[in-house]
């Protein structure tokens, strides 16, 4: 899991993730307009869209896939508007695993749950929520 890897760190082992060449291509396409000359660090996939409130709480999923929001949105009747990429938003994880490791409690950033390619969200958050 990601917290394993993180702890890594700690004990001063040195760790990198690789991205999948597919995923920045993916990335890229969605920051056209923003991005010049590539894509730095890991991308993820999120869409505002997709927050999800189970058990009192709120879950952001973060996607590793461009294609695993895709299918999500696509079952999501209020992304049936338009093209689907219109409500996906791209960033690193390098940038989100910082902001989470600077972010204070009740910040917001605590909602985030990251989705493990090739699964659902729903299925993933009922995994996580029965732990």
């Amino acid at each position: 899991t990601l917290d394993q890897v993180y702890s890594l760190k700690v004990e001063g082992i040195a760790f990198r993730f690789l991205p999948d060449p597919i995923q920045i291509k993916n990335a890229l396409e969605l920051k056209a307009a923003d991005v010049k000359g590539g894509f730095d660090g890991v991308p993820v996939f999120q869409s505002d869209l997709l927050v999800v409130r189970k058990k009192n709480k709120r879950f952001c999923p973060i996607y590793f896939n461009k294609e695993d929001i895709e299918k999500e949105l696509s079952k999501n009747s209020r992304a049936s508007r338009g093209p689907i990429s219109q409500h996906i938003m791209v960033g690193s994880l390098e940038d989100v695993l910082k902001k989470l490791e600077m972010s204070e409690q009740n910040s917001g950033w605590e909602d985030l749950i990251f989705v493990p390619p090739g699964k659902s969200c729903s299925q993933h958050i009922q995994d996580v929520v029965k732990v």
